[in-house]
């Protein structure tokens, strides 16, 4: 796995050539069913095979299933049988008890969906009401960096360069070294593979950026908010709920980052020189 701190190179991961109509090969998204076994748990997900050890880990923090990255005591990979229709399957062994919260929830999930924790809540702050809060102020970023994090983003979005066909998703410190990124056919998958390998370095995302290249909806929102990532950037549009869920926890929120320009919706009071 390359190291989030070295340059990117070489042919996009995840991406499988493919011979068109036409004759000619085209590079598409590579889309392929994992199953994470975690005691009596089975956890079935649509994603582009790699980086699948993060996106496990990134999924049980970011759905408070975990409380830290060393909570994970081992990820065995054991690849699947297509003609047995066997899946790839990841086998979670995790040191000491789950989260209280957690029980309840992998026993009712069969399928890793986005925020699956707090399905049927509609009010902010009831999906917030057990997460602890933000630190006031932190990190500062100015308004400047926004766009320099764009371009760097758009540097590690190899595959969807190549086939134009997935979501990606970064973890920034203010300063602008990246401290997790991930690109998946599921945009929580992307998600979830940027949150785990920022979190297996040890980084502290409680002063990190996440830079999202899709809109800002609320299941994105509330796993960043989940392990306390006060900035939240987005390509496009932030939805209501993630508006309400910004709002309530006091986190920033800047949508349609795009080139030399970005909207900021809450709190920027962060956005300083």
């Amino acid at each position: 796995m390359t190291a989030p701190s070295e340059p990117l190179e070489g042919p996009a991961p995840g991406a499988n050539r493919r011979r068109l109509v036409d004759g000619s090969e085209d590079l598409l998204i590579g889309e392929e069913p994992l199953l994470l076994v975690l005691g009596e748990a089975r956890l079935l997900t649509m994603r582009t095979p790699g980086n699948d050890a993060d996106l496990a880990l990134g999924f049980l923090l970011s759905e408070g299933v975990l409380a830290a990255a060393g909570d994970l005591e081992q990820a065995r990979f054991a690849p699947g049988d297509a003609a047995a229709r066997r899946p790839d399957t990841l086998h979670l062994q995790v040191r000491g008890a789950l989260l209280p919260a957690a029980q309840g929830r992998l026993t009712r999930t069969h399928e890793v969906r986005p925020s699956c924790g707090v399905c049927g809540l509609t009010d902010a702050d009831a999906i917030l009401e057990d997460l602890p809060p933000l630190l006031p102020g932190v990190p500062r970023v100015p308004p400047g960096r926004i766009d320099t994090l764009r371009q760097a983003f758009a540097t590690l979005q190899r595959t969807f360069a190549a086939t134009g066909a997935c979501h990606g998703a970064a973890l920034f410190a203010a300063d602008g070294a990246v401290l997790g990124h991930g690109e998946d056919v599921g945009r929580h998958n992307a998600l979830d593979k940027a949150i785990g390998m920022a979190a297996r370095a040890g980084h502290d995302l409680t002063r990190a950026i996440a830079l999202l290249s899709g809109r800002a909806g609320f299941d994105l929102v509330v796993k960043c908010l989940r392990l306390r990532v006060p900035v939240i950037l987005s390509v496009s549009a932030p939805s209501a709920l993630a508006f309400d869920l910004c709002q309530a926890a006091g986190a920033t929120l800047v949508g349609f980052v795009r080139a030399g320009r970005a909207k900021v919706y809450w709190d920027g009071g962060r956005l300083v020189p």
